[in-house]
């Protein structure tokens, strides 16, 4: 079976598989446009979410964000520079390492990245306020199945994730 999905052609023989990638990708959509519009009122671009959410698990030098987001080391000093005079961010030496550039979020950055998962008093807020407590640890489980079960099949693109508790 060959199911299209975002665009994306998937190959499987297990409509169960198809429905679960249809499933999430359903949850993934709901979140998209309450967070476009959060980081759009926050004036960012995304591959300055990009760099806010990695620095969100702690600081990190600008080399390594750099070949983590693909892109090149001058255009992360330009990112890091933007986020710096919005006060977002604060570039610093490394202790061990004085030639090394570190990037690290300020309370500003932080307060902005914790706000997004959230979703305060929108329409996806309500409906898991609406749901039965049952539903919800039934579905907390299956998602949280689902992201260990991701994570342990690339660890590496599970490093992105940024956790939300």
């Amino acid at each position: 079976m060959i199911a299209l999905l975002c665009n994306i052609v998937v190959m499987s023989t297990d409509p169960e598989v198809v429905a679960l990638l249809r499933a999430y990708l359903d949850a993934v959509g709901l979140s998209e446009g309450v967070q476009s519009r959060i980081w759009k009122a926050a004036m960012l671009t995304l591959a300055q979410i990009r760099v806010l959410r990695r620095l969100a698990r702690g600081p990190r030098a600008l080399g390594e964000l750099a070949v983590e987001l693909g892109i090149s080391p001058t255009s992360m000093t330009r990112l890091i520079d933007r986020l710096e005079e919005r006060g977002l961010v604060e570039r610093r030496r490394d202790d061990p390492d004085r030639r090394r550039v570190v990037a690290a979020l300020r309370p500003a950055g932080r307060d902005l990245v914790a706000a997004v998962p959230l979703l305060d008093g929108t329409p996806i807020w309500a409906a898991a306020e609406n749901l039965a407590p049952d539903d919800r640890r039934r579905i907390t489980a299956a998602l949280q199945d689902f992201v260990g079960a991701v994570r342990e099949a690339d660890p590496e693109a599970a490093a992105a994730v940024v956790a939300t508790r």
